[in-house]
């Protein structure tokens, strides 16, 4: 599972530089999210924030947030920018994984069993799908 999510997190996030690059936001590190330092992802939280800010609805700002801050260990951070993914794109799969894995961690199961099936009503990718299926058939086989 853990080499699954590391593929689809590296495909997320060229496609996210790419579509950054096309746009005018504060400057964003170029450097991979998975290699940078606690102090370069905090610099990176600070312009993610930022270029939120210029761009309220841009969704794929709130999913890079999101991820680092589960790269910073900041469930409760990262768990509001998954949310709030969600509310402005509800198909956002990738939101919706991640928010049931942070669900599943503090004991959420209502919110977790939920996040799981967004995540396969809305998510044509395989891998993601196969993973939240495993997590929905564990949270309600108890």
């Amino acid at each position: 599972m853990l080499i699954g999510m590391k593929h689809i997190l590296t495909a997320f996030l060229i496609g996210l530089a790419a579509t950054a690059a096309a746009q005018s936001f504060p400057a964003l590190p170029e450097k991979d999210i998975r290699l940078q330092t606690a102090e370069e992802l905090a610099a990176t939280a600070a312009a993610l924030e930022a270029a939120i800010e210029l761009k309220p609805a841009e969704v794929d700002l709130r999913v890079k947030l999101g991820f680092t801050y589960t790269r910073l260990g900041k469930a409760d951070e990262a768990q509001r920018a998954f949310e709030s993914a969600v509310s402005l794109d509800p198909k956002k799969a990738i939101a919706h994984y991640m928010l049931g894995l942070i669900y599943e961690k503090k004991g959420l199961k209502e919110k977790a069993v939920a996040a799981w099936k967004a995540c396969l009503e809305s998510s044509p990718e395989p891998r993601l799908r196969e993973t939240a299926l495993k997590h929905l058939n564990n949270l309600t086989a108890h």
